[in-house]
């Protein structure tokens, strides 16, 4: 065996070697590190409750169904693909959250998601009559997330198309963060001038089961 094969043997079984190492190291992150998937639980509730007000508490809210997961079924869409086709974007739709009853009925919030700069930041945004009247964070982890100006979802109310936050704010400190809520504002905004008529509709289906309640 000459010593050009024996280089390559080496070479090809630190490569193995090294493919088996991040294979287990995944394996354990997904373990532990479960993706993301989003819910209704009472803290999304009370996080929807605060954009978009029910007039209700935030526990009467999330029992009594004042605030509701739609099905991606409902309003005939398909966010999985939906993404794949608006990955340039480098955001995702992850849910729809709508509003049967209460004194903002017929409201719903989209739930989005970018990369921000130590992972992914998750963005709800509310809409009624086709503009936004509320936002904010659902999850995140940045390291310079004290840096983002105050007013940041003030800032966004009454948008309906794309937003231009980094141009609007200039430099914070933390434009990897920024730039992500952008993105994912973007995407949320453009779904909801896709389906927007859809959505409405589905919540208004579920209004009529929520009246015999």
């Amino acid at each position: 065996m000459t010593k050009t094969v024996v280089n390559a043997l080496r070479s090809m079984a630190v490569l193995l070697c090294i493919a088996a190492v991040c294979t287990g190291v995944l394996a354990v992150c997904n373990m532990y590190f479960p993706k993301y998937t989003p819910k209704l639980d009472g803290a999304t509730a009370a996080l929807v409750n605060s954009i978009c007000d029910t007039g209700v508490d935030d526990g009467t809210a999330h029992a009594d169904g004042y605030i509701v997961m739609l099905d991606e079924s409902e309003f005939g869409a398909n966010i999985a693909d939906h993404n794949k086709l608006n990955k340039n974007g480098k955001a995702e739709i992850l849910a729809v959250y709508g509003q049967p009853k209460g004194i903002n009925a017929g409201a719903y919030v989209i739930e989005s998601q970018s990369d921000g700069r130590d992972g992914k930041i998750v963005v709800l945004v509310a809409y009624k009559d086709g503009t936004v009247t509320g936002a904010t964070v659902k999850k995140q982890g940045e390291s310079y997330w004290n840096k983002l100006p105050s007013g940041l979802f003030e800032s966004l109310q009454g948008a309906s198309g794309n937003v231009d936050l980094n141009g609007e704010f200039g430099k914070t400190g933390a434009t990897v963060s920024l730039s992500a809520i952008e993105r994912a504002v973007n995407m949320s905004n453009a779904f909801a001038l896709e389906y927007n008529l859809a959505i409405r509709e589905a919540i208004s289906e579920r209004s009529k089961g929520a009246a015999h309640d």
